[in-house]
Formats: structure tokens, C-alpha cells, sequence
């Protein structure tokens, strides 16, 4: 049996089945020299448990690593996103003896992948007689949403007999924040993004770019605003007025009662949930790539994250990473949580959906310039209520792109199965 198959076999214990059986012959060998007054029996237990103690003492005089550092190469991991987690590792002064090192990985969160890089994933070798740093990455999948750890790191050492081991544990952990999965999204018909148009609607008086337009010279206007070509034109001094560029809003609404989701969505394991969040994200993240200025709030109107731009994504990611259902219920109250809806889309997502709750709901979708509703549980004819109450609805199943499609074009043929 080969050193590394021997530390396998008795986990965390100082002797391999090996150097177990090499003191048990021993033992064995010294109790047969006393009872049959043999010599050679005596020195070569002797031998054999000194051996023992030799290998013993060598792994624990040897060097070993002290400290690790890691990093990832990106600032946050996404769920199905690949990162590569690169890690340096402070050796002591004394050769290390070789062996192995295995990154401690958090269960169902974190998955090491298999690269040409990194072919053992988040375990490899320690060279014999290594000193100072060594270098050392490998490749991970985000698999659940949260804030989780990687670490300690666990080193294994065998003697050269392959007698004995030891085992250290090193370092701390280190923290990982793993985002949900985004997945681009159709744009709303009508919507910026969907008809080509500018992302920028136009307002009177502010600061703007280039869109200027002259209008009388007023007491306190600078002079170096005044628009000679404008004021030639109309026979007295004109200035340059910049208009204001605003920017289209949506609005999305994620309803986290604890009521209208599983007991197991506090884990992060409920797929009606995790499908929401993903949902969430991935209607921001549309929205912004469309022109759109995206608020996300609770159904209580607190604000989870605004989103000005396409690249302003990486906050809301971060909060939704860590969000979870919350004890009181409050989509009751949506309709006067926020003040103005009126030509802005309003996306609205919960889990339980009842015909009562579609009553409540009906000013937002008669305020809203395009009320999309997915529900992850509609009971009844919850569904069918809201389409009647103005509201683009779908069922919230594993397949957001489809339920999306469901919702905002019914008259294409999605063929989504909720």
C-alpha cells in the first residue's frame, strides 16, 4: 500500500495503516522475545517501533506551511459563474517534506472545477523541500447565493516509510460573496430598448450637453452665455438654455413575506424563491441596458437597490445576495407605499398570489404605464383576475426567461410550462 493510499485510510491519526501495523508487529515481537528469550526478535521490534518514532519526529522537526492568502479574480462570483480562487502560501524556513494541500470548500455553496490549470480542483502538491511562497489556483462554481467562506486550508505530510502523517490545519477563512445568476431578458414592448429610440427623454431647464435652446437674456445671466447667432436673429440678447435629460423609470417590486414563501426559502434553498431573485436581477439588469432609470424596493416601498445605468449593477447583486424572506407582509399596502406609479412600468414579483391579493393590487396596475406580475404561487384564478385588473401575469416557474416572455408578449409562442 503506497503512502498516500495509507493516509487515506485512518483520517486524521498520526499512524497509517502501515505504520500501525508496523507497532503492533513490534509490540507483538518484543512480547515474543521475553517469552521465548530471543534476542533477535527483541532488536527487531525494537527496530521497528524506533523506526516508527523516527518517521514521527522527522514529519514534526520538518517544515510546514504557516500562512495562505487567497484572492478571486473577480470581486464577486455569480451562481454558474466560473472564478478562479489563487491562493499564496507562506512555507517556514525548513524544507517542507512534500504532501498535499486541500482548500476547504463551503458544501453546496462552492464547487471546485476541474481545469487543464488546475486538473485536482482545490487540492495539489506540496514539492519536497519547498521554502518561502508558493503559488498555487484553482477554479470554482458559484452554486447558491450567500455570503460564505473559503478556508482553512489543510495540509497532509507522510514520512518517506510511510509510516506516519501529519496533518495542519492553516490560515483563515477566507470571505466569498456569491451573487445570483443574471439572465438577459427581452425589453418591454414599447420600451426604449425596444424600439431603437434614445434612452434619454427630453425636460426644460437644467444642465444638459449639447441641446441648447435660446431664450431671452435675464438680470444675472453670465455673458458668456449669450447665443450671439440667437440674438442677432431676434434683435436682442438670447442665452443659451440647456435642456434637462432625464431618464425613463421602472420599477420593480420583490414582495420577501415570509408567508408567501416555503420554510425552506430562509436557506436559500427554496427554487420558488431562488427563481424570484434570479428574476429580480435579471429584469434590473434588462431595464438598465433599455434606457431605464430601475428602482428596486420591497413591497413596502424600502428601497433594495437603484439602478442608474447597466454598468451601476454590482450593489444590487451584493444586496440580493444576501436577502432573505422577512416576517411581516406587506403587499396589502403596495398600492400606497409609493406615492407616484403613472408612466413608469411597474414589475411586480411574489410567491403566493390569492384573488384578495389581486383586489389590493388593482390601483398599482391602473397607475402603472406597464404592470407586469409573476407570482410563484398563484392559487385560483389569481392569474386570470390580474390580467382583467390590467396586469401582464404569468406563473413564476424554474425557467425565468420563459415566464418573462409569458408575461410580457402573450402573443408570442413561448410554449412556457410553469
Amino acid at each position: 500500500m503506497s503512502p498516500a493510499s495509507s493516509s487515506r485510510s485512518l483520517g486524521g491519526a498520526p499512524l497509517t495503516l502501515r505504520g500501525a501495523g508496523a507497532v503492533a508487529l513490534g509490540v507483538a515481537l518484543l512480547i515474543a522475545a521475553s517469552s521465548l528469550g530471543r534476542v533477535e526478535l527483541a532488536v527487531f521490534g525494537l527496530a521497528l517501533l524506533l523506526l516508527t518514532a523516527g518517521g514521527w519526529l522527522s514529519l514534526r522537526l520538518a517544515g510546514r506551511v504557516t500562512d495562505v492568502d487567497r484572492s478571486l479574480t473577480t470581486d464577486v462570483a455569480s451562481v454558474g459563474g466560473i472564478s478562479t480562487v489563487e491562493a499564496r502560501l507562506l512555507l517556514s524556513a525548513r524544507p517542507v517534506p512534500g504532501g498535499t494541500w486541500r482548500d476547504g470548500l463551503p458544501d453546496f455553496a462552492v464547487r471546485a472545477i476541474a481545469t487543464e490549470a488546475s486538473p485536482n480542483g482545490a487540492t495539489g502538491e506540496l514539492p519536497p523541500g519547498g521554502r518561502g511562497i508558493l503559488h498555487v489556483s484553482y477554479a470554482v462554481m458559484g452554486m447558491r447565493r450567500g455570503r460564505h467562506t473559503i478556508g482553512p486550508l489543510q495540509t497532509a505530510a507522510v514520512d518517506p516509510f510511510g509510516l506516519t502523517r501529519r496533518r495542519t490545519t492553516i490560515g483563515m477563512r477566507t470571505p466569498v460573496t456569491i451573487v445570483p445568476a443574471v439572465i438577459p431578458l427581452a425589453a418591454l414592448p414599447g420600451s426604449p430598448g425596444a424600439s431603437g429610440s434614445s434612452q434619454l427623454t427630453t425636460g426644460r431647464h437644467g444642465q444638459g450637453a449639447d441641446n441648447l435652446i435660446p431664450r431671452p437674456y435675464a438680470p444675472g445671466d453670465s455673458m458668456r452665455r449669450i447665443h450671439w447667432r440667437a440674438s442677432a436673429h431676434h434683435g436682442s440678447f438670447m442665452v443659451r438654455e440647456e435642456e434637462r435629460e432625464t431618464t425613463p423609470r421602472a420599477i420593480i417590486v420583490f414582495s420577501r413575506g415570509a408567508e408567501r414563501w416555503g420554510s425552506a426559502a430562509p436557506h436559500g434553498t427554496d427554487e420558488g424563491f431562488e427563481a424570484a431573485i434570479t428574476l429580480c436581477v435579471s429584469a434590473a439588469w434588462s431595464l438598465a441596458r433599455d434606457g431605464y432609470s430601475v428602482s428596486v424596493m420591497d413591497s413596502d416601498g424600502a428601497v433594495i437597490g437603484l439602478v442608474e445605468s447597466h454598468e451601476e449593477m454590482s450593489d444590487l447583486l451584493v444586496a440580493f445576495a444576501g436577502i432573505a424572506p422577512r416576517g411581516e407582509d406587506t403587499l396589502a399596502r403596495l398600492s400606497t407605499a409609493v406615492g407616484n406609479w403613472s408612466g413608469a412600468p411597474v414589475i411586480l414579483v411574489t410567491g403566493r398570489l390569492d384573488a384578495q391579493d389581486v383586489a389590493d393590487l388593482g390601483p398599482v396596475a391602473a397607475q402603472s404605464s406597464h404592470a407586469v406580475l409573476l407570482a410563484g404561487d398563484p392559487r385560483g384564478d389569481a392569474l386570470d383576475r390580474a390580467a382583467r385588473a390590467g396586469w401582464h401575469a404569468a406563473r413564476l416557474g424554474g425557467d425565468v426567461e420563459a415566464a418573462w416572455l409569458t408575461a410580457t408578449r402573450p402573443d408570442e409562442d413561448t410554449r412556457f410550462e410553469g
